[in-house]
């Protein structure tokens, strides 16, 4: 018996489970690729203000653009809009499509333009389908029964969904699942693809009521044929009602849903011609593995759900019963092959219990999703128009949504009033800029040290800032900067005409820096006619930098005593301390740039990192140094260093394998620590693999990357040589794999060195 459809979730039913060396049943699924969406998060917008400030109306313009230009709106019409794209935007969906929980869908939807797509897998393994008062034939013994089986379930749903409008949702599936029995034959029965095409409207009734509806056409693919079975085709007519209590005036993080949707199922037609063929219905078994219902059935679905860790993490729970009707007019045999009992005089309604969680571990619409359903009635208790109930299945899956629309870019401009229009009608105009240098220092912040009535200033890109226009007297700025030591000017503002200008008052304590009066021109940027030029000097603080290294042992995180640390910066200077008593040593006055640190510890192999020093801050480095092999791959001979093991390479690369960092780590510790050593030859070889030019090529190239990777950690690069022999330098024939691999290596062979220790009988590792 088959039944074969769409086939990207059957190949998965196939890859997890083995096939039986009987025959198989292969049947179509139904499913359904739908995606929903929604969920709380912060809308974005980037706002930019004018660095400097002037005197004006004091009203605030706002300017949007989208990346395709969108005509200007309101700032907070566009916040309000993107806040709540980006709520609907996480939301994910049901099994079969359309937003929702796992079987549940909402009355709601996502924003225009929003896609979601999402794949769940579901698994279950337990034995229900055969027991005492169920018997079950047995299929390898005729006139025998079976009154127990274990029964492996798995499968997986493909749904895709899209807004198009805002209250239309379409939606389309496909599923897959097989199910291995060992009271059938043949043992596996599978469901390849059957597809759902859905749609979904909804409406919201206010802030908190939603109502919708939803129709799904169910395509159904024949048995023993590939294509659609025109009989077995379904269809779902849903109604759905949702509370979303976040809309309440005080919000409460919970939201109710109610789906009562009335399936006309004609799964029963697509296993006519076999059981015509047979002369007997299919069995229980077949029956459940090849989800077949005789009758329609009238669902109702109940869930909840909440919103916890700012709607990041959404525990549900769900309650689904289904109720057959029997509009097909089904006659049931009460004698029937598979002991089952008949709808006509044993009414029984499947139901099951969900409970699960969907989670947002970051924003952007991405979620996963664990659920477990519990089987309450229908699991023990068969009717021969019903597929049975299983007693459990797990759902693990993961979701994304996108939103197709662009997100504009929100300007903010607002001009600041400064104060009411004076009487002198001058202003002063000032330059900030580094002592001795004449370029300006932008966003300089400019403070009235002796008018606090009046707002702080910013200068521009080019160091220069203006006032509005000024009452006489004496004023003085306060002048901050980053990387600068806080300054000061003062001007007095006269009337023009009116005589020389009053002395400035003194500098406030506090600032430092320079002061200076109108009598200064600022030597760049625009000389505004009748304007008082100031020229504000700042002092720049020392550009350097702290390192603060924390020491520490790579496997337990415990603190590496008696470790010294050594830090060479930017500008070759060297420094060097000893970690405190809790691993922690620091260095100040580090040029900024890149910077090389050296750690050494007994009973350590050394350790060097790189970082790089940022100006004017704390620069904080985790040193996690690995102990010393009990048993050391690594010694130093006469003439070379000789390694237990190969550097391990990726196939025909120079790409050295993460496994041999621990190698190279004790071979640049053994440098490092035996300075009389002046030059080394690394040596990269290959077999005879390929031709000796590309062999050459292969080994320069491999014997340059161990150089690299000993030079960037603390190796001097000017102790190292690097040179491919290719295969010209064999150490055995090149007639067996191993010897190719012994042929395959790279050797240390020490070219310059002191001579070793007096009284050494051969050289040792430090």
């Amino acid at each position: 018996m088959k039944r074969v459809g769409l086939l990207i979730p059957a190949l998965l039913c196939q890859l997890a489970l083995p096939n039986s060396a009987n025959a198989q049943a292969q049947v179509d699924a139904r499913g359904s690729l739908g995606v929903g969406g929604s969920s709380d998060a912060n809308a974005s917008a980037t706002s930019s203000a004018p660095s400097t400030a002037a005197a004006g109306s004091g009203t605030t313009t706002a300017t949007a653009a989208g990346a395709a230009g969108a005509e200007a709106a309101p700032a907070d019409e566009i916040t309000k809009e993107w806040a709540e794209r980006d709520r609907k935007l996480d939301e994910s969906a049901t099994l079969t499509g359309g937003i929702g929980l796992l079987h549940t869908q909402h009355a709601q939807g996502g924003a225009v333009g929003q896609f979601r797509v999402a794949f769940t897998t579901e698994y279950m393994s337990a034995g229900f389908l055969c027991s005492s008062e169920f018997p079950c034939p047995n299929p390898r013994a005729a006139g025998t029964s079976l009154t127990s089986d274990n029964n492996d379930h798995i499968g997986g749903h493909l749904t895709l969904s899209m807004q198009v409008l805002k209250w239309l949702e379409p939606y389309l599936s496909t599923s897959a699942y097989a199910n291995s029995n060992s009271a059938n034959r043949p043992t596996l029965l599978q469901v390849l693809g059957d597809s759902t095409l859905g749609a979904k409207v909804h409406a919201p009734l206010n802030k908190v009521f939603y109502v919708g509806g939803a129709a799904e056409l169910w395509l159904v693919n024949g048995t023993g044929s590939v294509g659609l079975d025109g009989g077995g085709t379904s269809a779902k007519f849903r109604a759905l009602g949702t509370a979303d209590l976040r809309g309440m005036q005080k919000r409460i993080p919970l939201r109710f849903s109610l789906n009562t949707t009335y399936v006309l199922d004609n799964t029963g037609e697509v296993v006519k011609d076999t059981e015509t063929a047979r002369g007997t219905p299919i069995t229980r078994i077949e029956r459940y593995g090849l989800n077949i219902n005789r009758v329609d059935h009238f669902d109702i679905n109940i869930g909840a759900e909440v919103f916890a860790v700012q709607d990041r993490i959404r525990p549900f729970v769900e309650y689904g019963i289904a109720i057959p009707i029997n509009r097909q007019d089904y006659r049931c045999r009460p004698n029937n092959p598979s002991n089952d009992k008949c709808l006509a005089n044993n009414a029984v309604a499947p139901s099951s219990l969900t409970v699960g969680s969907r989670f947002f571990p970051w924003k952007g619409g991405f979620n996963v999703t664990a659920a477990l359903d519990i089987g309450i009635t229908g699991v023990g208790n068969f009717i021969e128009e019903v597929r049975p109930t299983p007693p459990w299945m797990l759902y693990l899956g993961a979701g994304w949504a996108f939103d197709t629309k662009d997100r504009p870019t929100t300007i903010v401009q607002r001009e600041i009033v400064q104060g009411p229009p004076t009487k002198s009608g001058r202003k002063i105009h000032g330059f900030v800029h580094e002592e001795g240098k004449s370029e300006g220092v932008a966003n300089a912040i400019v403070s009235w040290d002796n008018h606090p009535e009046l707002t702080s200033l910013a200068t521009g890109a080019d160091g220069h800032f203006l006032t509005q226009e000024l009452e006489e007297g004496p004023y003085a700025f306060g002048i901050r900067a980053e990387g600068f030591k806080p300054g000061q000017c003062t001007a007095t503002v006269v009337r023009e005409g009116s005589g020389p200008a009053a002395p400035p008052p003194p500098a406030p304590t506090g600032h430092g820096g320079s002061a200076a009066s109108q009598s200064v021109s600022a030597p760049t940027g625009p000389q505004l006619h009748g304007d008082i030029q100031i020229d504000c000097a700042l002092q720049a603080l020392p550009r350097a930098g702290t390192i603060v290294g924390h020491v520490k042992d790579a496997d337990t995180q415990a603190v590496v005593p008696n470790a010294t640390v050594k830090v060479i910066d930017v500008a070759k200077k060297e420094l060097s301390g000893a970690v405190d008593g809790s691993g922690n040593v620091r260095f100040d006055q580090v040029a900024p740039g890149a910077a090389q640190i050296t750690v050494d510890a007994e009973g350590y192999l050394a350790l060097t990192e790189q970082t790089d020093v940022k100006p004017r801050q704390d620069n904080n480095v985790d040193l996690l140094m690995k102990k010393r092999p009990k048993t050391s791959n690594v010694s130093v001979t006469k003439g070379e260093i000789i390694i237990k093991q190969q550097i391990q390479f990726a196939l025909d690369s120079a790409t050295i394998l993460p496994e041999s960092n621990g190698l190279l780590s004790e071979i640049a510790d053994v440098l490092i620590k035996n300075p009389r050593i002046h030059k080394i030859e690394v040596q990269g070889h290959t077999d005879n693999t390929g031709t000796p030019e590309h062999n050459k090529a292969l080994s320069e190239d491999r014997a340059n990357a161990v150089v690299t990777w000993l030079g960037t950690h603390g190796v001097a690069s000017d102790r190292l040589v690097a040179h491919g022999y290719g295969q010209t330098k064999p150490l055995v024939p090149n007639v067996t794999a191993g010897n190719r691999a012994k042929n395959r290596r790279v050797q240390f062979i020490i070219t310059d060195q002191d001579a070793a220790p007096a009284g050494a009988a051969k050289p040792k590792l430090p």
